[in-house]
């Protein structure tokens, strides 16, 4: 079982039910927010979180562009900002951070890349033109 997925959908509430995902845990790690055209795939490392939204281009693959660092630069103090009962005593100290983490990319998402939560690719050329613009990938689907 996904330790993150319960955290993840409360912190994901409202784009999840607002867009309609889908949310699967595709294994221990990582849990994607899908729709019928796209999907934000979030992998939780032991030192970062990793964010890629992923371009339905067949049934059985993705075209995969991996974000995390664009989203980080377009992040404001206020995206950073967490409730104060977020982290709780007892969780390990790779757990919070990473359940920050989500906090942020999901403050930043709704805030100043709600385009991405909808699948549009308007985006994509402040990406292609940011320094953290990396070629995207095709991938097989995971979900």
């Amino acid at each position: 079982m996904n330790q993150y997925l319960e955290s993840f959908c409360d912190i994901f509430a409202e784009a999840i039910e607002r867009y309609r995902f889908d949310v699967s845990a595709t294994d221990e790690d990582t849990i994607v927010l899908a729709q019928k055209t796209y999907q934000l795939k979030f992998v939780m490392w032991r030192e970062a979180v990793e964010v890629s939204f992923c371009e339905l281009k067949t049934d059985n693959s993705v075209l995969v562009y991996n974000v995390r660092d664009f989203i980080i630069t377009q992040m404001k103090d206020e995206d950073r900002a967490i409730p104060e009962n977020a982290v709780q005593p007892g969780w390990s100290e790779v757990y919070k951070r990473n359940i920050c983490s989500l906090y942020h990319f999901s403050n930043a998402l709704k805030h100043r890349l709600p385009s991405m939560l909808k699948g549009n690719m308007d985006w994509l050329e402040l990406y292609e033109k940011s320094e953290w613009y990396r070629e995207p990938k095709y991938e097989n689907r995971c979900i």
